[in-house]
Order: C-alpha cells, then sequence, then structure tokens
C-alpha cells in the first residue's frame, strides 16, 4: 500500500465512530458539524504527529468516540441523562471505582468491546509500519491539533450568534455531542466567577442567650420510603422520627438514580439551579472548589465544629477539595473507618451511625456533623434488586433509630435532619425524583407537620431548625 492510501485509510478511520456518537445523541446535520468535528480531528493529528502510523491514531480516536458513545448510551439508560462536559472529572472514578459505575454496561458489549479493542490495538501496533513523517509534517499536524484545541478553547467564534439552550440532551441533539462539551464548559467557566462571589462565605450570629443545638445531618444513599416505590416494607424508626418530626415530606432533588453531589451541595449551601448555571450538573467538578456560602461557614459564627463523615475514598467526587471550602474542618473517610464492619465492601450504616453517636458523647462544644453514608449504594444483588434495596434501607432505618436514642441521651439538645440523596437506580424508582426528609428536634418533638421540600428548602428548615433553636 502506498503511503498516500495508507495514510488515506487511517484518516478514515474515526469518523464511524464519530457518527456512532452523534447517532446515540441524536445530533442532526447541521453547519456547527466542524466544532464537533474538531476533537476528533485534533486527536487523529496529534496521535498521527507522535506515532507516525495513520491506522493506529485513527483506530485510537475511533475508539476514543466508540467509549463515549457506549457510556452515554449507558447513562441515558440508568439515569436518563446524556454525557455532559462535567463527566470528565469523574473518569478516574470509573477506574478505581469500576462497581459503581460498569455494571451499567450490559457485560456482553464491556468484554466484548474491551476484548475486541485489545486485540485490534495490538495487531495494528504489530503489523502496521510507520509512513515516512519528517519534522516538518509532524509539526505542521502538532499545529493543526493545537489550533482546533484553542478553536475549542473558544467555540463560541462558530456559532454565529445561536445560543445553547443550557440543556445536555437538547444541545447535544443541535450541536453534537462533542460540540455540547466544549461550549457548556466554556459557559460554565465565564460565569463561574460572578456566580461565586455572589454567594460568599459568611457567619451566622446565634439568639442571644441561646443554647445552640449540635447538628447531625444525614445524606442516606439511595434512601426514600419504599412504600413510596409500591413495596410493602416499612421504616419502624423512620416512621417514629416522622410522628415526632417538626417537619417532614417528599424531597425533590435534582436528579435520578446517581449524582449525589447535585443534591448534597444543594443541601450544603443553598444554591439551586438558577444560582449554579451550567455548574449544576456537578458543582464539584469546578464549582465548589473555592469558598462559598455554606451551613458549615454559618455554623462557624455560633461555635459549631464541622465534620464530614463519609467512610469512602475521600477523593470521591474532589470532597477532600471541596470540603474544606465548604467550611468542613475535618473530614474522616476511609482511613477512619479501616476496621469498620463492612457488608458487600461497604462500610455498614451501623458503623457510621456509632461513630456519629460517639462524636456525640464526647462534645464539648456545639458539633455540626455531617455524616454520607454508602452501604446502600448499587448495584444490588439477587433476582430482585427492588427487594435487596428495601433490605438496606431497613439497616438505615435501624441505624436512625439508634442515633435517635444517643440524641436524646446527648448533654446538649440535638436537631437530627436527614434525606435521601436520591432515588435508586431501579425501574420501580423511575417516575419521579423525590426522596424523603425529616427534621427533628431532640429535646423539643413536634407534631410530624408535612411540608414538601426541594433541596433547597431543606437548607433553609435546616439552618432555622438550629439558629431558631434554643
Amino acid at each position: 500500500m502506498s503511503a498516500t492510501l495508507h495514510l488515506l485509510a487511517g484518516a478514515l478511520l474515526p469518523w464511524p465512530g464519530w457518527a456512532l456518537l452523534r447517532l446515540g445523541a441524536g445530533a442532526r446535520a447541521s453547519r456547527w458539524m466542524l466544532l464537533d468535528a474538531a476533537p476528533v480531528l485534533a486527536g487523529f493529528a496529534a496521535l498521527l504527529a507522535l506515532t507516525a502510523r495513520p491506522v493506529l491514531a485513527g483506530g485510537l480516536a475511533c475508539g476514543a468516540c466508540v467509549f463515549l458513545a457506549v457510556a452515554d448510551r449507558a447513562k441515558r439508560a440508568a439515569i436518563g441523562e446524556p454525557l455532559a462536559f462535567t463527566d470528565g472529572g469523574l473518569l478516574w472514578q470509573v477506574a478505581a471505582h469500576p462497581r459503581f459505575y460498569l455494571p451499567f454496561v450490559p457485560k456482553p458489549v464491556l468484554l466484548g468491546g474491551i476484548a475486541a479493542g485489545g486485540a485490534a490495538f495490538l495487531a495494528v501496533l504489530a503489523l502496521e509500519p510507520a509512513i515516512p513523517l519528517g519534522a516538518g509534517p509532524r509539526i505542521l499536524l502538532l499545529g493543526v491539533a493545537g489550533a482546533l484545541v484553542a478553536l475549542l478553547l473558544r467555540p463560541f467564534l462558530l456559532l454565529a450568534g445561536a445560543m445553547p439552550a443550557r440543556d445536555p440532551a437538547m444541545d447535544a441533539a443541535r450541536f453534537g455531542p462533542l460540540a455540547t462539551f466544549a461550549l457548556h464548559a466554556r459557559r460554565a467557566a465565564l460565569e463561574r466567577p460572578a456566580r461565586r462571589v455572589a454567594h460568599p462565605p459568611a457567619p451566622a450570629v446565634a439568639r442571644p442567650g441561646a443554647l445552640v443545638p449540635h447538628l447531625v445531618l444525614l445524606q442516606l444513599e439511595s434512601f426514600c420510603d419504599p412504600r413510596r416505590l409500591g413495596l410493602a416494607r416499612g421504616l419502624p424508626c423512620w416512621d417514629a422520627l416522622g410522628a415526632e418530626a417538626r417537619s417532614r415530606g417528599a424531597l425533590a432533588v435534582p436528579g435520578f438514580g446517581a449524582n449525589t453531589m447535585r443534591t448534597e451541595f444543594v443541601v450544603l449551601t443553598g444554591m439551586g439551579d438558577a444560582a449554579l448555571g451550567l455548574d449544576r450538573l456537578n458543582p464539584y467538578f469546578r464549582f465548589a472548589r473555592h469558598p462559598v456560602g455554606s451551613l458549615a461557614w454559618a455554623l462557624s459564627g455560633t461555635g459549631h465544629e464541622a465534620i464530614c463523615l463519609h467512610p469512602f475514598d475521600p477523593r470521591f467526587f474532589g470532597r477532600d477539595r471541596v470540603l474544606p471550602a465548604l467550611g468542613f474542618r475535618r473530614f474522616l473517610a476511609a482511613a477512619e473507618f479501616a476496621d469498620a464492619p463492612r457488608e458487600a465492601g461497604l462500610v455498614t450504616d451501623a458503623a457510621v451511625g456509632a461513630r456519629v453517636a460517639a462524636l456525640l458523647a464526647g462534645a464539648r462544644g456545639p458539633m455540626f456533623l455531617y455524616a454520607i453514608t454508602v452501604a446502600a449504594h448499587g448495584p444490588w444483588p439477587g433476582d430482585d434488586p427492588a427487594d435487596a434495596w428495601a433490605g438496606r434501607m431497613a439497616a438505615t432505618d435501624a441505624m436512625l433509630g439508634a442515633l435517635a436514642d444517643a440524641a436524646r441521651a446527648a448533654p446538649r439538645p440535638v436537631v437530627l435532619a436527614a434525606f435521601g440523596d436520591h432515588r435508586p437506580a431501579l425501574p420501580a424508582a423511575r417516575g419521579g425524583t423525590e426522596t424523603d426528609y425529616l427534621i427533628w428536634h431532640g429535646d423539643a418533638p413536634g407534631a410530624g407537620a408535612r411540608r414538601d421540600l426541594d433541596a433547597a428548602g431543606l437548607h433553609r428548615a435546616v439552618r432555622a431548625a438550629v439558629l431558631d433553636a434554643g
């Protein structure tokens, strides 16, 4: 094969993968296709310059597109959302914690894709000869790749006045998925500084003479009342606390089946979608890496020590960097639970509850304990995943009962607030995003008033419960 035909064969390889990615997104032919094709072309040019092997470069570019197409399809099927620009920050988690991601890709697709891709890569690597490519052409190819990357960093130059809708699915269909990544990333970066400045950290002031209570805020993994999903299992401890709650009800959360960090951030800060813009897709990716107003910052003004407990990898969602920016002074993560009991490899809710109770018992001043459970995370094993999930809810319920007992025994009053971060990614849970919440005062029971809230509303209600107590 001549060098020209060899080069042409490699140059054609990326585009079937790109077409597959666009097909999955429902992308239409338009004048913005150049922007959507730019990352593919940039990748091919850079790989060709580095390897001088056109088929290898084209195959790798095609493989990257196929990988994105499979991931996009799996995400749409599991939680009803396409890939977004913020998902780039989660790629390392797929490799580090595959149990949370790979089960949502059909095994034949996953195993077959890995086997076929690996075999093709090795075959091309072994059999394809390099084409004669001097220093000049290599520099030119790298220059083209660099120019395309520069264009992707300023994607609005190609829009000719057309503005994105800021909706990942709609914009992926209109502009193409890769173009949408570039457009959304740039728009979010332009707006982010002003959005942060609008919500600065600020300490709150307690009422004079008030004995400020502890705050125990429990973020419960995949939690909602099983009866909400038509399952017969009850939650006796949840029901008992709900009957004495100051407030309880449905909680509208910004996502289904995943994206814990969205609910987490809004509950901690009170900043909803309008305040976050495109950073709503994952506030922890970039937005929350700098201080913004939060419960922890507010309660620092009342002497509360803010501690987060999460018995998992502290780097997950970048919490090791985000939590200090949100005002938390201590983060008790996986290393602090090294000897804790586990179920299916995850630290049990009972162990998390026991650690919270121990901190309450040893507290010298007011504490804000934010506990994030993990044991109920999917996938749920067995022939009936919904029943397995409901069993995990029973374990969460028992933890709540134990913590209520610890709160009653604490020398300082305790406000206990609990909520589900999202519904489980189960067929029975589809049709809505609402989970459940309650706010309970250990020293002043309420009448179980029902009031439905969204995540920002829960932030305000919890803040008021602490600052207005005493």
